[in-house]
């Protein structure tokens, strides 16, 4: 998994600020804090949202950020083409973009993503934001691994070696446990005293237990226009073996002859199923059995010199209807 997260971005600025309105919902968390819900998207349960950010480890912040919840065909547009949710704190009030549904992978991402909003909200001293805090900073190592080229604070050395989104993912792991897909594989998730140690600096353990993740499968949609003899990626992840994989493409427009496009699978490195788009056809679908686990992507790939207008849907599976976490 790598959950890609856009933070203050122009892009995401006035996506934000072109967007349609949507409905305010409140909640508050067990100290009577308030917590806030844009809701952009239809049959929205922010019940469940509101007790995920129950049972996180938080403070006054929490009445601070807005929760928007959309879509998960708008994430692409309001976020990026490789995030599955994004965090933004420019240009106003700090604002979390999340996909409507109740899944283990929404689940993971929200706490993932508001980890982003502790971290913009607690300064470490004499250091630039975003740096998360103090007490992770220092058993991190984060100065030396600065120091050393390890990590940026920006992406510059790659997702996974940005101060945020390690900061972000250790937020995450240590609510979630081991079934998160912890995607800081080189340097590897917090332990028990790091775990202590956040905790205690966030103010105590989480006051409440997670709730209950539907387990369904994990269905992400994309749409868009192809660039001609251009590649459309939906990077994911597999936790474990036996995943069923189900990625559709349709493709709009003809051509007059040969083949237009190809979908296809790829997991470590490796094509793992391929089908290809030709004259006179709009939808091909990949249905693969037995996969994982693994990190992966599904991409469209065009074949022809005209733009191609797409969309596309990927569904993940575990035998027990448990998700992998996807990046888009």
């Amino acid at each position: 998994m790598k959950s890609l997260v856009v933070l203050s971005t122009l892009v995401l600025t006035l996506a934000l600020a072109a967007g349609a309105s949507g409905a305010i919902v409140t909640s508050t968390d067990l100290q009577g804090r308030t917590i806030t819900f844009d809701v952009r998207a239809a049959t929205v349960d922010t019940d469940w949202y509101a007790a995920v950010l129950r049972a996180t480890s938080h403070g006054n912040e929490i009445s601070s950020v807005t929760i928007r919840i959309v879509p998960d065909q708008s994430i692409e547009s309001l976020c990026g083409s490789a995030a599955a949710a994004c965090y933004t704190g420019i240009g106003g009030r700090p604002t979390i973009i999340i996909p409507a549904g109740k899944n283990q992978f929404i689940e993971g991402t929200l706490i993932h993503e508001y980890g982003h909003h502790i971290d913009a909200s607690t300064p470490v001293s004499g250091v630039p934001e975003l740096n998360g805090i103090p007490a992770w900073w220092a058993d991190r190592g984060m100065a030396s691994r600065y120091a050393g080229r390890q990590v940026a604070f920006d992406y510059s050395l790659g997702w996974d070696h940005s101060i945020a989104e390690i900061f972000a993912e250790d937020y995450a792991y240590i609510h979630v446990g081991p079934t998160y897909r912890y995607a800081i594989t080189w340097l590897g998730p917090p332990d028990d005293a790091l775990r202590a140690d956040m905790f205690a600096a966030l103010g105590g353990p989480p006051p409440a237990m997670l709730p209950a993740a539907p387990n369904a499968p994990l269905v992400v949609q994309r749409v868009g226009t192809l660039s001609p003899r251009g590649t459309k990626s939906v990077p994911f992840g597999l936790l474990g073996p036996g995943r069923r994989v189900t990625f559709t493409a349709n493709v709009a427009r003809a051509t007059r002859k040969g083949v237009r496009a190809r979908i296809e699978v790829r997991c470590n490195g490796t094509v793992a199923g391929t089908r290809t788009i030709a004259k006179g056809q709009k939808t091909r679908t990949l249905d693969l059995p037995n996969m994982g686990p693994g990190d992966c992507d599904a991409r469209l790939v065009s074949s022809t010199s005209v733009s191609l207008k797409y969309s596309l849907r990927l569904q993940l599976t575990a035998p027990d209807q448990a998700t992998g976490r996807i990046a888009s």
